[in-house]
Parts: C-alpha cells; sequence; structure tokens
C-alpha cells in the first residue's frame, strides 16, 4: 500500500499515527507518536484561520493505532490513530503528549549533561560552534543571549511565529484545558501566581494599580485579556521552551510553566522607579519547561542561569555528576522565607555542596579552580554584547 493512497485513505493525522505505530513495531518500543514537533505541528511560520485547524489536529492526543500485517510482512490494514475531540470538535490540551525520557533533554544543573545532546553543548559552549547553522545555529545564539544577559536577542530567538488575532480566537474557541473543557486562554490567565500571594505585588502595566485591589470586574477583564497574551505567547514559541534551542513542544499547565523572564523582585511592582520595568508588561512572558523552569524561580538572570549550567556541566565531565545538588522541590522554591542568591553566592553554593570543605586537598584545589574559572567567565562578559 503506496504511502499516497494510504494518505488518501486514512487523512494526514492518521498516517501519522500509522508511521508511529509502524517505528514501535520495528523497534520493539512505545517511543514513537509520544512528543509533538513543533515544526510538525507548525509548519508554516504564520498561523492563520487558514491553517489553524490543521495545526490542533496535528498537535491533538490520538487514539492508537494498530497495524494488520499480511504472510510477506506487508500493511494489510490499520485501525485507530483518529485524534481525540472535545465537545467543540478541538482537542484538550492536557492530553497533548509531552516529553519524557531521553526525549526531554534537561538543563538544569543537578542534570545538565552536554555529552548527551549537541543542542545543550552549543548552548553552554557557544564560542565551540561560531559557523553552525540552523538549530544548532539557534541554540549557540540562545547561549550567547544568556551569557551578555541579552534579552532583546533572548525574545527574538523565540519569536518563532507570526499568529494572526484570528488564528488565536479559532485556536482559543477550539481548544480546551482541564476536565471540565474550560476554554484554553481562561484556564491559562492566572499564570505567574497572581491569583495567589503575588497579587498584592503585581502592578498594571503603568499604572500604580495593585492587582488584588481591583474591583472584581476590572480583575475578570484583565484576565481575559492576560489570557488570550498568554496564548498568544505561547503559539508564538511554537510550544517549545522558551530558555532551549529543543524543537519538541511542551504542553501548557505542568509540562510547560508561564514564568516572567525578568523577576518580579526587581521589577518596578517591587523596586519603584529603581526597577528595570513592570513584572506584568507582555514583553516579559515566556513559557518555559518544568526543568528549566527551576532556574528562573530562584530570580537568577539569564547569565547566571547560563553560568550555572556551564560549570555543574564542566564539573560532571570531571567525574562530579553524582554529586551535584538536587533541584529545590517546590515546596522549597514556594518557601518566601528562602534567600534569594545573587549570581556568585549562587556559583559558590553550587561548587561548595558539590565539593565541601570537607574534602581533600586535590578537590579543595579543583573547587578553587572552578570559582577562578567562574571570576575569569564573568570578567570577559562584561562589558556588552558579543560583537
Amino acid at each position: 500500500m503506496s504511502r499516497i493512497s494510504l494518505a488518501k485513505q486514512l487523512g494526514g493525522d492518521r498516517l501519522e499515527a500509522a508511521a508511529d505505530a509502524l517505528l514501535n513495531d520495528l523497534t520493539s518500543s512505545t517511543r514513537y507518536g509520544k512528543t509533538r514537533e513543533m515544526d510538525y505541528v507548525f509548519p508554516e511560520d504564520r498561523l492563520t484561520a487558514d491553517n489553524v485547524e490543521e495545526s490542533i489536529t496535528r498537535l491533538g492526543a490520538r487514539n492508537p493505532a494498530q497495524l494488520t500485517y499480511g504472510s510477506d510482512g506487508s500493511i494489510v490494514g490499520i485501525e485507530g490513530g483518529d485524534v481525540i475531540r472535545n465537545k467543540k470538535g478541538g482537542i484538550n490540551i492536557d492530553q497533548v503528549p509531552s516529553p519524557y525520557g531521553r526525549d526531554y533533554v534537561k538543563y538544569s544543573p543537578s542534570v545538565v549533561d552536554s555529552t548527551t545532546s549537541e543542542l545543550v553543548e552549543a548552548q553552554l559552549y557557544p564560542e565551540r560552534f561560531t559557523g553552525a547553522t540552523g538549530q544548532l545555529g539557534a541554540a549557540r545564539d540562545m547561549g550567547l543571549a544568556h551569557r551578555y544577559n541579552d534579552y532583546e536577542g533572548y525574545r527574538a530567538i523565540n519569536d518563532r511565529m507570526e499568529v494572526t488575532p484570528e488564528a488565536l480566537a479559532r485556536f482559543g474557541a477550539l481548544v480546551t484545558k482541564g476536565k471540565a473543557d474550560k476554554p484554553i486562554a481562561a484556564a491559562m490567565s492566572g499564570g505567574g501566581a497572581i491569583l495567589g500571594s503575588r497579587g498584592d505585588t503585581v502592578l498594571i502595566p503603568g499604572t500604580d494599580k495593585v492587582f488584588s485591589s481591583l474591583p472584581s470586574d476590572e480583575k475578570a477583564a484583565y484576565l481575559g485579556v492576560r489570557g488570550d497574551v498568554f496564548l498568544n505567547q505561547w503559539l508564538q514559541q511554537k510550544g517549545g521552551s522558551m530558555g532551549t534551542a529543543q524543537s519538541v513542544i511542551f504542553p501548557p499547565g505542568r509540562p510547560s510553566h508561564m514564568d516572567h523572564i525578568q523577576s518580579l523582585s526587581s521589577s518596578i511592582d517591587a523596586k519603584g522607579p529603581a526597577g528595570w520595568g513592570y513584572s506584568d508588561d507582555p514583553t516579559n512572558f515566556s513559557y518555559l519547561d518544568a526543568d528549566y523552569n527551576v532556574n528562573t524561580k530562584l530570580n537568577y538572570d539569564l547569565q547566571t542561569v547560563h553560568q550555572l549550567g556551564r560549570l555543574a556541566d564542566t564539573m560532571r565531565q570531571d567525574g562530579y555528576g553524582a554529586r551535584l545538588p538536587k533541584n529545590l522541590t517546590d515546596k522549597e522554591l514556594g518557601d518566601p522565607d528562602r534567600k534569594r542568591l545573587s549570581q556568585n553566592e549562587a556559583i559558590g553554593e553550587l561548587v561548595m555542596k558539590t565539593i565541601p570543605p570537607t574534602a581533600d586537598t586535590r578537590e579543595l584545589e579543583y573547587a578553587l579552580g572552578m570559582l577562578r574559572q567562574a571570576e575569569r567567565e564573568q570578567m570577559q562578559w562584561t562589558g556588552g554584547l558579543a560583537s
């Protein structure tokens, strides 16, 4: 049975499910079909009313496809593989598969390992990839944006797709979230803990109005707009994680968190005129996978995130991987009394928790070398953007 005849019989997405089933049969695995790739779901650089429904279909979870083989090994029958639809004829985003296992490449210091992914290596060591293009080039540029605290460049790399107002409205009308099938934008609108303790600090951008002080109708109106902005941001990223150049999609929710690019604690909301800007300004929104978000929840700037990953990876390659400290738990991250560390304090803590002061002389000399390396890097990276 040819691919063309199969496409006519099944439709493109059931054909994709059949291809995944075939690969699983050939490899005796269940890996294929467990993730969604950005450029498969969103093949164009512009999401419009004409292509948004096809993207929703490609994004959706599918019923398992089962293949029947003839005596000569050819495929003689295909069952299942159709997209699981909600009552609106769209999909529920919570059913969309998210990366795990070897398809989930992680960057937090406790687990980062550049030997497992060239993209990780390019992001941590961009100086090794000066002539790279394509996805490797994007990973290099992501690393440089982190290294030089280039927030403008960081945002530009992640602006992967234009989303027209018509496409945004159609996506929002067909895609739901949660057991109650709530419209996705409304379900996303409370991200960034604005409905919790942070609502007492967050200012409406351009004003001195604190969100929690607004009348209920103004709160609802603000959240309505905010939900649309969040959805637009996630779509502009093609569903990817903003902190990395990985090509897999992380559905919003537990797999992908809305996180402010620059921290609330150093914004106008918290610091007054001395702050960098308004925390809830739409240009400060991003979606990050859960592992990468560990760094940003610690209120580190881009350079600190980059340097911690680089130092942790170096220590892993030098045999200290098993000693690297574990990520903080959600409870620890949410502790209001947790001390916010500066860049040098965070580096010192990472090195000392990996190689404690009770270590032998050789290891203490190595630890001192890591601290000196960090100091040299900061001196090299200070003074502006890379040329």
